[in-house]
């Protein structure tokens, strides 16, 4: 029994019964709120009934003081909709239910948030934040509450995310289907519930405290407001900077692993293993003396279309034990053939493929880095 609801029994001690199983009806729709009926009156908890209301009720004791606040407004009252919700106001609640929009209204609901370095895919479109940035994901639902057909597009809502610097940056233009993977762009029927995807691009450094949901059109109705503070999926290690133990500061240069596949733009690159040969590759020898270090790298297509794999898709470096940056031979070789690749994989298609380096003569492989244009840079020990 809550503090609230224990004033109104002091106030109406005399003549009580027992809790009655008494039912509520709030805008025609049955609620689950605390009674105790009393000589043919019922005494109801006030702070559960506003909550329902969207506002909120307190009772000071040492001050004697009751307290109640109408900040939202009545929940909207259609039959079909899931929940009960509320009317935007300063505060959101993941997994709660709120209606936006005053002109067009749609029920939203805030599932979770993540962040990522990953590619994102939306239809035959891919997002991959640089080095220097990460990926702010957001899972939702969208309601049709009204009697009509409403569309439903990545233009319905506006979401803005806003950095620890109090910068603000908006979403991407596209909305993705949970279940397809296709963008949102369709006829909600009255009732109908989709459940969607859509990112932020934010920086790799730091949290972002705070995210914002409203209409897409100006003054049409509140802003929803998120306190993100703990409640956004970390990123996982070796991505995560072990600086940070929030979990939200992407590297820039991650110490990578074997064996362990790694968003390359529109490619995952695992490196499986290196090897030294004094072989020909590609018609080309050793220097006198030296060798080869030779890359043994899978790499799939994580793009929605097909990509195409040939040599200049891929920008590694090796720098040898003296600190010298060897040179890369420049060939993207099949794995069992002396053969350059250059051609499409298809949409989530695997290749095997061989990267060398000439080695001079008494030195060796130290550090092997993988890094295309501005993304992210994958450290590897060379170890055979």
């Amino acid at each position: 029994m809550s503090r609230l609801f224990g004033l109104c029994v002091l106030f109406c001690l005399s003549g009580l019964t027992a809790m009655a199983a008494t039912t509520v009806m709030l805008n025609g729709k049955p609620v689950v709120v605390p009674v105790i009926e009393a000589n043919g009156k019922a005494f109801v908890d006030i702070a559960a009934l506003m909550k329902l209301l969207g506002g909120s009720a307190a009772f000071d004791a040492d001050a004697h003081k009751l307290m109640i606040s109408t900040t939202g407004s009545t929940p909207a009252t259609t039959a079909t909709s899931s929940g009960t919700p509320e009317l935007a106001g300063d505060n959101g609640v993941p997994g709660k239910i709120y209606t936006l929009r005053k002109s067009d209204p749609l029920y939203f609901c805030l599932l979770g948030a993540e962040y990522t370095t990953s590619q994102l895919i939306i239809g035959e479109s891919l997002y991959v934040p640089a080095a220097e940035e990460k990926l702010l994901v957001l899972h939702f639902t969208v309601q049709n509450p009204q009697k009509a057909e409403m569309l439903a597009r990545s233009d319905s809502l506006r979401f803005t995310a806003v950095d620890a610097m109090n910068v603000n940056h908006e979403s991407i233009e596209n909305w993705g289907d949970a279940q397809s993977h296709k963008p949102v762009d369709l006829m909600l029927k009255p009732a109908q519930k989709i459940e969607a995807y859509t990112a932020i691009i934010v920086p790799a450094k730091g949290i972002v405290p705070k995210l914002m949901v409203q209409s897409n059109r100006d003054d049409d109705g509140p802003v929803l407001r998120y306190d993100l503070h703990g409640k956004v999926t970390a990123l996982a290690a070796p991505i995560a900077d072990p600086a940070d133990q929030t979990g939200a500061t992407a590297l820039t240069e991650v110490p990578a692993k074997m064996n362990t596949a790694y968003p390359y733009q529109k490619f995952d690159i695992t490196v499986e293993k290196f090897t030294y040969t004094t072989d020909k590759l590609d018609a080309d020898a050793p220097e006198e003396g030296g060798r080869f270090l030779v890359v043994t790298l899978l790499i799939k297509n994580k793009a929605p279309t097909p990509s195409l794999l040939r040599n200049d898709q891929i920008t590694p470096t090796l720098t040898s034990t003296d600190g010298e940056d060897l040179k890369y031979t420049s060939s993207l070789l099949f794995a069992t053939t002396a053969r350059s690749i250059d051609q499409d994989l298809k949409v989530g298609q695997e290749m095997r493929a061989r990267i060398y380096f000439t080695v001079p003569k008494g030195t060796a492989g130290k550090t092997f880095t993988l890094k295309e244009g501005n993304s992210r840079a994958y450290l590897f020990e060379v170890k055979e």
